[in-house]
């Protein structure tokens, strides 16, 4: 009874859940299931935490389950026709927690025409249904397993426990036909890899490497083309993964085949011996630099298909694993830049600024380092550490510039380019500490300007 016991102690301890004694003492009769990944994360000693919150509910209508739950909280079906609802208890908010998705049992079969689309099921649900038939459906068996909260049992119809126990994540079933059905599971049996660091079993394994060039497969919707596997998708298994195990999710891209599906171009880099080498002491939470580290070796016009095909940049604006276009080409073509520790102390102040004093400038040193440059990345780090302890700010802080645009156009430079060339000899000469006050700059502009 320990595994039971661990994950009861679990779900009693979340104040989110508080709903789950009153709904079952309500439905004496209703079977109440926690599934998917808060089952296999607390088997696995992992912390359970909100957003892995999904129930199945056997034995009530979908009728039943709206009118009890809109009594404890926001209820909305998303599903129509497949039964899914996102809960929201009351006292809390979307803003703090995930919104908690209650479904019935239900089968899914793949859609007539289907090309492996993430969406291309017809789902039917059913309250009498099994809990088993429900947990077939699903991708690796370590997510097929469930806890029946009133009989305090788990129901492990695929040996996921096995798997979990032993680090490995195999598919349910036939791993080609339940890759075929959603393609997406290609991408997240890799992400699983590496996020728990688990082995991938030989016949799944063999599966990802057949299907992965079907990845990239579009199709004509409306007349226009489009992924089968939306880009989006796509970029949020791929963050994930780079994110949380940078090494061990690039090593299973590799091994899979889908470094080279997905990073169109890297084939040529990846002939550079040792190209990988500098991945292996990446860490996690730094997903620009290991995706910039990863495409160090390509093009402008290979890095915009790259980045197109990885979905990286088609995550939400607000999303933490998002990776601007902008910011991946400025640093490869800086690491692709020769520079030498002579130029970085000689390089004027406003331009060594805009390349090692931002968000940007902190990416490209530890990419240097990484690389093995740390003559250069050491160069940069001393003289941004001269700069602002003359400033006396700390690491993350802006120094306010002493000028403003107004400023210079008052002292009567003309509008236009002009007005940035001042500015930055301004700026060139603050940084450097030969200016340190306004009004010195004011004079220092005064002084210059040619006379009329």
């Amino acid at each position: 009874m320990q595994k039971e016991d661990t994950i009861l102690k679990l779900i009693k301890q979340q104040p989110v859940l508080a709903f789950v004694d009153p709904f079952l003492s309500d439905h004496p009769t209703a079977q109440l299931f926690l599934v998917g990944g808060a089952v296999r994360d607390a088997l696995f000693g992992r912390t359970m935490t909100e957003q892995d919150f999904d129930f199945v509910i056997r034995g009530l209508s979908q009728e039943e389950i709206q009118t009890w739950f809109s009594t404890q909280g926001e209820v909305n079906l998303v599903g129509q026709h497949f039964g899914v609802f996102k809960f929201m208890p009351r006292g809390f908010s979307p803003e703090h927690i995930s919104f908690i998705d209650l479904a019935l049992p239900r089968t899914e079969a793949v859609s007539e025409g289907s090309l492996g689309g993430y969406k291309d099921f017809d789902v039917q649900s059913d309250p009498s249904l099994p809990i088993e038939d429900d947990l077939a459906r699903r991708d690796f068996t370590m997510n097929a397993m469930a806890f029946d909260i009133r009989k305090q049992h788990l129901v492990d119809p695929f040996q996921g426990q096995t798997d979990l126990a032993n680090k490995t994540i195999r598919a349910v079933g036939n791993p080609e036909a339940r890759f075929r059905e959603d393609l997406t599971r290609l991408l997240r049996a890799i992400r699983f890899s590496a996020e728990l660091g688990f082995d991938i079993e030989e016949n799944t394994h063999r599966a990802i490497k057949i299907l992965l060039p079907e990845i990239n497969r579009m199709r004509e919707v409306d007349g226009k083309l489009e992924f089968v596997v939306p880009r989006e998708i796509v970029g949020e298994e791929l963050a994930k993964a780079l994110n949380r195990n940078p090494h061990r999710a690039v090593e299973r891209l590799q091994q899979t085949g889908a470094l080279h599906e997905i990073f169109l171009g890297i084939k040529d880099a990846l002939s550079e011996q040792d190209y990988l080498d500098p991945l292996e002491q990446t860490h996690p939470n730094e997903l620009l630099v290991v995706v910039s580290l990863l495409m160090r070796g390509l093009n402008k016009e290979q890095l915009h298909n790259a980045i197109h095909l990885s979905g990286l940049d088609r995550l939400p604006r607000d999303s933490d694993i998002r990776i601007d276009t902008g910011d991946v080409l400025w640093l490869v073509k800086s690491l692709q830049t020769n520079i030498s520790v002579h130029e970085i102390q000689g390089m004027p102040g406003s331009e060594f600024e805009r390349r090692f004093m931002n968000g940007r400038g902190g990416a490209l040193v530890r990419c240097l380092d990484l690389l093995e440059k740390k003559n250069i990345a050491d160069a940069a780090r001393q003289r941004r550490k001269h700069i602002e302890d003359r400033w006396l700010v700390d690491h993350d802080e802006t120094i306010a510039p002493l000028l403003s645009g107004n400023d210079v156009l008052a002292a009567g430079v003309g509008a236009g380019p002009k007005v940035r060339l001042w500015l930055d000899g301004i700026r060139d000469l603050q940084l450097d500490g030969r200016l340190m006050t306004r009004e010195a700059a004011l004079i220092w502009l005064k002084d210059n300007l040619p006379r009329e």
